[in-house]
């Protein structure tokens, strides 16, 4: 009879998945609200996010769950009412303070539904919480959780104490998270213009769908962003068709806001509309000129730009 043992030199391999952020969080407080919309924000922007859908078992958390909090580049640390209480979570917590010391990893804390001196102090749940531990576990080990908390508590994060817009924040903290990450990995910009493609696509469709003024502004702004990026990308290229490229965008946004003054009859979007083109006429961007040098190139967009500057486009500086 065959034998159903493989041979020694037979390891099977169980596939890695490489990620970028790694979230901490108590799952009773937040797995299903503002952690799981976190997620699909950071996924919507193509950051790869290791989230643990395990539930707690035994006294230390896995190997795994260690080895992902290492891979990553950044950890989220969603500090929740009962974060405190929870073993694994503080257990998370010192390895990734100590990633961060070791290895540089980024840390942001989101204060969800608790101020962050409760946190640093240790007061209120958390009080509550340590004590417990304490009856339960070595001294020593509450302590570093201590030291632990208190040391998280003062970087530089986000507050969600229930007075913004939540779907709001949780976008304001994906595109933190993303400008931080990628001030740290190659193709960084690439990605971000990807990104503000994408964003520009799903408020232009929102538009067209709901024909609503504010979806349209909405969409100005993002393509606003969109344009620096791509100036931001031709600043370092020798390219001339990625300078055609970006004033595409902006030709883009004056047709945007032609159409935004036909519907609110504003005068002075239109008179902004027609000081840009006669500014664009006076500078000679036309498809013509997109096979000039790439340093005239840059001189034409320095021009275009600061004549937007004047318009109170609200461009800004780099």
């Amino acid at each position: 009879m065959a034998s159903l043992i493989p041979p020694p030199s037979f390891t099977p391999k169980i596939p890695q998945q490489n990620h970028d952020v790694f979230l901490s969080f108590r799952g009773e407080d937040t797995r299903y609200t503002f952690t799981s919309h976190l997620y699909a924000a950071l996924t919507r922007h193509q950051i790869k996010t290791y989230i643990d859908n395990e539930l707690e078992r035994g006294d230390e958390i896995s190997p795994s769950l260690l080895k992902a909090i290492n891979d990553a580049k950044l950890s989220v640390i969603i500090f929740s009412e009962n974060y405190a209480s929870s073993r694994w979570c503080l257990e998370e917590l010192v390895k990734i303070l100590e990633c961060k010391k070791n290895d540089g990893q980024i840390l942001v804390p989101i204060f969800y539904h608790v101020n962050p001196t409760n946190v640093r102090n240790q007061t209120g749940s958390y009080a509550i919480a340590l004590a417990e531990h304490e009856k339960r576990r070595d001294m020593n080990k509450v302590q570093t959780w201590r030291l632990a908390l208190a040391e998280a508590a003062n970087f530089s994060g986000w507050d969600c104490l229930g007075t913004r817009n939540e779907s709001e924040l949780v976008e304001q903290i994906a595109m933190d998270l993303l400008q931080k990450l990628d001030s740290i990995t190659s193709g960084g910009l690439e990605r971000r213009i990807n990104t503000y493609k994408q964003i520009a696509q799903q408020k232009l469709e929102k538009s067209l769908r709901t024909g609503n003024l504010v979806d349209m502004e909405e969409l100005i702004t993002t393509l606003y962003q969109l344009a620096e990026l791509k100036l931001e990308k031709a600043k370092s290229s020798d390219d001339s068709s990625v300078w055609g490229d970006v004033l595409a965008t902006y030709e883009r946004i004056m047709q945007l806001k032609q159409d935004k003054w036909m519907r609110t009859f504003n005068t002075k979007d239109l008179e902004d509309l027609k000081a840009a083109r006669h500014f664009q006429e006076y500078l000679g961007l036309d498809e013509e000129k997109y096979e000039e040098s790439a340093k005239v190139k840059r001189a034409q967009l320095q021009a275009l730009r600061w004549e937007f500057e004047v318009l109170g486009m609200k461009m800004k500086r780099r």
